[in-house]
């Protein structure tokens, strides 16, 4: 009897000590998945920044981006205080706001088409040909500070009891950042130069938007946030059609249509051939 005690004993041991191993495993688990989810979604973001202090070119970036992420992310912060969800989400946030704020400031340091025109500040952000293509990173700073404090106070006005507007903010943050690709698209457009962008940007951005879609679905995530990645995900399949076309389609019509310019005009050598004798001749009996 006492030897199946001890075996029942040393069985439920056992399991306990399973269950410990099992439980760090899940824990340690979770604990990556939330660390790359605060940082995964900005490595594509900090290779181009490396790219741009390497070329000393802004050319094929839109800085467009920078104000789409950082509105979004400003937006999401505030969308947290009346939510509070994953906190994973809000350092998500924060981490992408100094991501981005670095990428606009070496974006102002090499892209020489700016000019500073106007010495006061005010007078530059309230020129809106020029909106967010300002010539000073302080200009960014101060834009960002007023925005932030205009949504603090209607958030201190309206309340964060009122149901409709944190679900207004968390509609706005999810809608300003599924155009994330758009400036993108347009810039590529527009250069028709697909090397000048960051691969390891847009793969970042197919991995990032992949993960955030599976994080959302798991996680309790509200529903605007899962709808933004989505769309996300259907911009980046866009953009990356884009640059395939560009970089091998479009690539090769050109090529063809070089070759064809070189080209003689007639194929048939024995014509060729007359033609020049009938110039030769010419010239002798003139």
């Amino acid at each position: 009897m006492e030897n199946i005690f001890n075996f029942e004993q040393k069985l439920n041991n056992d399991n306990n000590s399973s269950n410990i191993f099992w439980d760090i495993i899940v824990t340690t688990f979770n604990f990556l998945c939330d660390v790359g989810f605060v940082i995964l979604p900005s490595v594509g973001y900090m290779h181009q920044y490396y790219k741009i202090m390497t070329l000393k070119k802004t050319e094929g970036f839109s800085k467009f981006i920078s104000f789409i992420l950082i509105m979004s992310f400003i937006i999401r912060i505030f969308f947290w205080v009346g939510k509070r969800f994953e906190i994973t989400i809000l350092l998500n946030a924060i981490f992408g706001i100094v991501v981005q704020l670095l990428l606009l400031r070496i974006c102002l340091k090499y892209d020489l088409s700016i000019k500073v025109n106007e010495k006061n500040i005010f007078k530059r952000i309230l020129n809106l040909k020029q909106f967010w293509n300002w010539p000073c990173f302080i200009d960014y700073l101060i834009f960002l500070i007023i925005i932030s404090s205009l949504i603090a106070i209607i958030s201190l006005i309206i309340g964060y009891d009122n149901e409709p507007y944190v679900f207004t903010l968390g509609v706005l943050t999810s809608l300003i950042e599924s155009f994330l690709d758009v400036p993108q698209i347009y810039e590529l457009y527009k250069s028709k130069n697909p090397f000048t962008i960051s691969y390891l940007l847009v793969f970042g951005w197919i991995c990032g938007d992949i993960f955030k879609v599976g994080y959302f679905f798991f996680r309790d995530t509200p529903i605007q946030l899962i709808l933004c990645a989505i769309f996300q995900l259907t911009t980046d399949i866009i953009l990356v059609m884009q640059i395939l076309y560009y970089r091998y389609i479009k690539k090769n019509k050109n090529e063809i249509n070089d070759e064809n310019e070189f080209e003689p005009k007639s194929n048939n050598l024995s014509e060729i051939y007359d033609n020049l004798n009938s110039d030769s001749t010419t010239e002798i009996s003139s």
